[in-house]
């Protein structure tokens, strides 16, 4: 790692003391959903940790709801959002709750029909409906017959791995037997997160940040792929939070509608906790 890791988990305790105080100085209850205790993910991770029982529905919704994030912005559906569950209804009421009998029984393109008229849908949102009816439901069918709960077949692999990097190649890697269809290894990550394992979303602007150019985490421009979950692990650790809350945390700094601080186009360098050791200074007044 380049920059010391002490460093920077300062900086992103100091990104989430600015990010609490911005969400919370406001009254609208829109803002509070943005809140690291609110967000679905949060929600999994809990009921995992507290040995709750994970059926074939929350699978079903954890993949869904990670083939729809990278369509749409979350910030498009806070008015959908309920704030106990983070759970997004109108969502699931199109997905017939999650029940594989009833959803099988539901053509890829109604699906995508509804989901665009939720303003929800994005260019691949089609071809995801075809993976997810004709390929990835049955897969989760057969896994759950097979092992009694799809857990215990993933289990499988985490206890060769506990990074769990074993498991995301296994579910996403083009050559393997176990890959889901429209699910390559960010959506994977994402879909397991949602289902209670403790997991950044390594996407590209979490990689770039991570980057030499940015926090100085990768010798890289942009952190790889693996290279990133390993990162924001040993960071959470550091800082005793989980993965997925670091994760959040640097996605809610400079995503649309969340902190917007140090965004692609218009980033706010002179409020933002690593301007001391970013090299992207040029908006620094």
């Amino acid at each position: 790692m380049g920059t010391d890791i002490d460093a920077v988990s300062d900086i992103i305790e100091h990104m989430d003391r600015q990010l609490r105080a911005l969400y919370l100085k406001h009254e609208d209850g829109f803002r509070e959903k943005r809140l690291w205790n609110h967000t679905y993910v949060k929600h999994q991770i809990d009921r995992r940790r507290n040995h709750k029982d994970f059926k074939i529905q929350d699978h079903i919704r954890a993949m869904v709801y990670s083939m729809l994030s990278s369509g749409i912005t979350w910030d498009d559906t806070k008015k959908a959002v309920s704030l106990n569950l983070g759970h997004v209804p109108e969502i699931d009421q199109i997905f017939c709750q999650y029940d594989p009998d009833l959803l099988q029984a539901k053509t890829p393109e109604t699906l995508t029909d509804e989901i665009k008229r939720l303003n929800y849908a994005g260019q691949n949102t089609k071809r995801q409906m075809d993976g997810l009816i004709h390929t990835n439901l049955k897969k989760m069918v057969l896994l759950e017959q097979r092992y009694g709960t799809i857990d215990s077949y993933y289990h499988l692999w985490i206890r060769q791995d506990p990074s769990m990097k074993l498991l995301i190649r296994a579910l996403s890697h083009k050559d393997s037997p176990d890959k889901y269809i429209q699910m390559g290894e960010v959506l994977t990550a994402e879909y397991l997160r949602n289902i209670g394992y403790d997991l950044a979303r390594p996407d590209q602007h979490i990689r770039q940040i991570l980057g030499s150019y940015h926090l100085g985490c990768s010798e890289h421009f942009t952190a790889a792929i693996y290279e990133t979950l390993d990162l924001i692990r040993n960071i959470a650790e550091n800082m005793n939070k989980s993965a997925a809350e670091v994760h959040y945390i640097l996605w809610s700094y400079c995503a649309k509608g969340y902190g917007e601080i140090c965004t692609s186009k218009s980033p706010k360098c002179c409020m933002c906790a690593a301007k001391k050791i970013c090299k992207n200074k040029k908006y620094v007044s």
